[in-house]
């Protein structure tokens, strides 16, 4: 679908404005995310909407923009031997192939590890880590960044899976953790190789104008974090707020946006010292939205807000407009909305029939009155 929607419907003065915790006149949408973008289109465009609305939704109020990548499969060709001819293959060497359910869908990535007979740090010296300086990786970054906000957008500079995550799609989950007991010097070595690249990725971000910087690290499942506090900040949250330092170097006011899928709430208050202004996806069924609103609200913008896996795989009609009504509630602090501080995202949705039904609904209902 062309693009029809007009500035007044998208808007980056209101949109920065919502993130900076000041109360608007819409609460900002981010599109959905989902790897099923074309079963969203569907849903929406099936609806009776005027076409700036669907519009809205298809495209939402902020434009991601990454480096540039291609496929060097030949550079890691001794560090995964077992490669699959079908696998894709990331920047950082990670092999990966995906994965769907019996009844078709996305179920995740069989990944292949290029660090796991990597055993010590003389090793790793010699690892083909990727190199973010090359200017075909960030050519013409500044005029997109200019193009996207011409066009009404908050522009974010996305480079989330920062140290840990990388670390461990690169080593292997369980031999990370391992590591970090039997091998501090290799884990040390593995994540300031690591943080030297996104700093450099900070850095021209921040140059070339980008609103928001995406960082983020999945560090918990939703029981628990996934590493305790007391490790996070001994051997973790040094680098992440080091990439943060480099972006405010050159942008002291630029948002910062950590990812994180799972229960996060143990770790706010480190996030916040690091320099986030904002946590996604916030999953209702594992977080406490309205507890994390009064909290920390003053600090952070919520960032999603959206139980994906309780009222829109299970809920009912009136369960999806009762989500809607907090979202949208601004002159009542019961509201999640209410001074600003949230931007509403679907994310890590299976799209079966119930969620498509309910998604509808929400469609239907959320930039109504």
């Amino acid at each position: 679908m062309a693009s029809t929607r007009s500035s007044a419907s998208r808007s980056r003065e209101r949109t920065l404005s919502a993130v900076s915790h000041q109360a608007t006149d819409r609460v900002p949408f981010d599109r959905v995310g989902s790897t099923e973008s074309s079963e969203v289109a569907r849903i929406v465009e099936s609806l009776d909407l005027p076409s700036d609305l669907c519009s809205d939704y298809l495209e939402g109020d902020f434009e991601y923009l990454e480096f540039g990548s291609r496929e060097e499969r030949e550079r890691f060709r001794d560090y995964l031997p077992d490669l699959p001819a079908e696998a894709s293959v990331s920047d950082w060497g990670v092999g990966s192939i995906p994965l769907k359910t019996a009844e078709g869908f996305h179920a995740g990535h069989k990944d292949f590890r290029p660090l796991a007979r990597v055993e010590s740090a003389a090793e790793l010296k010699s690892y083909p880590f990727p190199d973010f300086t090359e200017p075909w990786r960030h050519r013409d970054l500044e005029e997109k960044v200019r193009v996207a906000k011409q066009r009404g957008y908050v522009v974010v500079g996305q480079m989330s899976q920062t140290i840990l995550e990388t670390a461990y799609c690169m080593r292997g989950i369980e031999r990370l953790f391992v590591d970090f007991h039997e091998r501090p010097d290799y884990v040390e070595m593995l994540f300031a190789r690591i943080a030297e690249r996104r700093r450099f990725q900070a850095r021209r971000f921040a140059e070339a104008g980008v609103d928001v910087l995406r960082i983020g690290d999945d560090i918990a499942t939703q029981q628990s974090l996934l590493v305790g506090p007391m490790l996070y900040r001994a051997q973790i949250k040094p680098f992440h707020a080091s990439v943060v330092a480099a972006a405010r170097s050159v942008n002291p006011s630029i948002h910062v946006l950590y990812h994180s899928d799972g229960n996060l709430t143990a770790l706010l208050p480190d996030l916040i010292e690091v320099g986030v202004t904002a946590i996604n996806p916030v999953q209702p069924e594992c977080m406490d939205l309205m507890e994390i609103k009064r909290e920390y609200g003053g600090d952070l913008t919520l960032w999603g807000c959206c139980p994906v896996q309780s009222v829109y795989a299970f809920g009912s009609r009136a369960h999806v407009l009762n989500h809607v009504r907090l979202l949208k509630e601004q002159c009542s602090k019961e509201g999640l909305s209410a001074g600003g501080g949230l931007v509403v995202q679907f994310y890590n949705m299976i799209l079966t029939p119930k969620v498509k039904e309910n998604l509808a609904f929400f469609f239907d209902a959320f930039r109504g009155n």
